[in-house]
């Protein structure tokens, strides 16, 4: 079972800090590529949602060679607290206990 894709950005973020937004896009591919969800379009506008709900903050904005623009995310505290929400065997798998990355 996969967890819901914008829950899978949060571990993803929370277990490297900071991340791009090309960066999550390629570690999603393997999980979600064969899905209709997984373009990139719809996984900008995940995290601008996450970042609207005080789950995520922009650490960086830049532009890359093409001239598009690129966005790096970190977790907010309020963010962190929400991976309680992840069932327990999903949070035995990435670290999480009570809130808090375990090594």
């Amino acid at each position: 079972m996969k967890l819901p894709m914008r829950f899978r950005i949060l571990t993803l973020i929370a277990k490297k800090d900071t991340l791009s937004d090309v960066d999550i896009f390629e570690a999603l591919k393997s999980e979600y590529g064969t899905e209709g969800q997984y373009r990139k379009s719809e996984i900008i506008m995940h995290l601008h949602s996450l970042r609207a709900a005080g789950l995520l903050e922009d650490c960086a904005v830049s532009l890359n060679e093409k001239g598009d623009l690129q966005e790096s995310f970190k977790l907010t505290d309020f963010g962190r607290s929400r991976l309680n929400l992840l069932p327990r065997d999903w949070r035995d798998k990435i670290g999480v206990s009570g809130g808090r990355l375990t090594a």
